[in-house]
């Protein structure tokens, strides 16, 4: 009798995305050639990159933005420098994962509510309060346009174009990365780039009307890990229009020979994924599919729910068993279904349940062609607590099976320690 449950140990992990080796360069201390500055019209700003697509906004040594009115004190900054370029504020440094994510978010969606029910006084006060606890989100979000167009409504015509200015001459995006959820919710920038327009207009004395989607209502949401209990991949774990990740995975077969195989999972669109795998080894291949099906997520992204029907197909050619080698020719089709659920009761903790229902289990054995050998899977259940520390990963603790276990987890794949059994869970859970 032979326990066919496996664990399989993550090899590599590749995700797929592209990284602009521009912004490599220039976020650290290097050499770059002035010719690939060049100026961007819709913008009003300068830029580097041998193209648009791959561009940044470059600062200066105070972090403002370039652009005409002080191109050539930046270009006299690079010469006396020779051409050397640092600058920490090119690129959002948002990885790791912070209580201090939610608490900004609640006061961004504080200050867009006063200014959807004409509470401008409220704004300035929240504003401030944000910076000053994530001051970079002066870099990276509209903060202070928000704070200067409260201003303005409320008839301080020199402090609204003060807040105007600083907007222009810092705000790279209108929303940090830090406002979980939101990353890419301004695609091209292109409220941004009216809001530029805005401010603008404002300081020269010619007055707009504000594009309603400067202010359209902001839900604070909290971060979720990928393919944590409940979830599919959270977009912001990737780079952007990531869809999909390739996972190598190096293990064991049930006869503890040396086996390997590849897992690949894909957003295909709103409610559904896909989760093909194949393993391999001397005496056995297997392939696999799920299909994860999206129920149901809250709109604050706490709680997610998922069910994810799956098969298996093993061609079984060889087992060792109690140190006997059995020559087998026998195909084993499983199938069954998965059901997860995932709850954020706080910014960073999280509690994730699931259970996992073979066709050939303990009470449903499968008996093998001509042998008296029966083999099957665990039902399995696993309910734990989850601590984000970075994008993608975290700090896992519950009961897996009846027993306790402790580990990290990291978009899918653990690795834990068994307290009750006193050894490493290594495994791969994609689905």
């Amino acid at each position: 009798m032979i326990n066919q449950k496996r664990y399989k140990i993550p090899l590599v992990s590749y995700k797929i995305f592209i990284i602009a080796l521009v912004i490599e360069l220039l976020s650290s201390c290097a050499t770059f050639n002035p010719d690939l500055i060049h100026y961007n019209n819709e913008k009003g700003l300068y830029e580097y990159g041998a193209t648009p697509e791959n561009a940044t906004l470059l600062r200066n040594s105070n972090n403002e933005l370039i652009s005409e009115s002080n191109y050539d004190a930046f270009l006299r900054e690079l010469e006396a420098d020779e051409n050397k370029y640092q600058n920490n504020k090119l690129i959002e440094n948002a990885n790791s994962i912070k209580f201090v994510d939610h608490e900004i978010a609640t006061l961004y969606s504080g200050s867009i509510d006063a200014i959807h029910n004409n509470r401008f006084e409220k704004v300035p006060s929240q504003m401030d309060e944000l910076l000053s606890l994530y001051p970079d989100a002066l870099y990276f979000s509209d903060c202070s346009f928000l704070k200067a167009f409260a201003l303005e409504k409320m008839g301080k015509t020199h402090e609204a174009k003060t807040a105007y200015r600083k907007y222009l001459n810092y705000s790279s995006g209108k929303f940090t990365e830090r406002f979980r959820g939101y990353r890419d919710s301004d695609p091209q920038d292109s409220i941004w780039l009216r809001q530029r327009n805005y401010a603008k207009d404002y300081i020269s004395g010619n007055e707009g009307k504000a594009y309603d989607k400067f202010f359209r209502p902001f839900i604070p949401k909290y971060y979720y890990n990928s393919l944590h209990p409940g979830y599919s991949m959270n977009p912001e774990d990737y780079t952007e229009k990531t869809e999909h990740i390739l996972m190598l995975v190096l293990g064991m077969d049930i006869s503890d020979n040396a086996a390997f195989g590849v897992q690949y999972y894909r957003q295909l669109n709103k409610y559904f994924d896909i989760n093909p795998r194949y393993f391999t080894s001397d005496g056995i291949n297997e392939i696999g599919l799920a299909i994860p099906i999206k129920i149901y997520k809250s709109k604050d992204n706490s709680f997610s729910f998922k069910i994810s029907p799956f098969l298996n197909f093993s061609k079984i050619k060889e087992l060792s068993i109690d140190g006997t080698t059995w020559e087998i020719d026998d195909n084993m089709f499983d199938y069954g279904v998965k059901a997860s659920a995932g709850y954020y009761f706080a910014p960073k903790l999280s509690l994730g349940a699931s259970y996992s229902y073979h066709r050939y289990n303990k009470n449903n054995k499968y008996l093998l062609d001509n042998q008296d050998i029966e083999i099957w899977y665990f039902n399995e259940y696993d309910v734990s607590f989850y601590y984000d520390l970075f994008k993608g990963f975290s700090l896992k603790s519950g009961i897996k099976a009846g027993d306790f276990v402790a580990g990290v987890y990291w978009s899918g794949w653990e690795i834990s320690y068994n307290f009750n059994e006193n050894g490493l869970v290594f495994r791969i859970d994609m689905f």
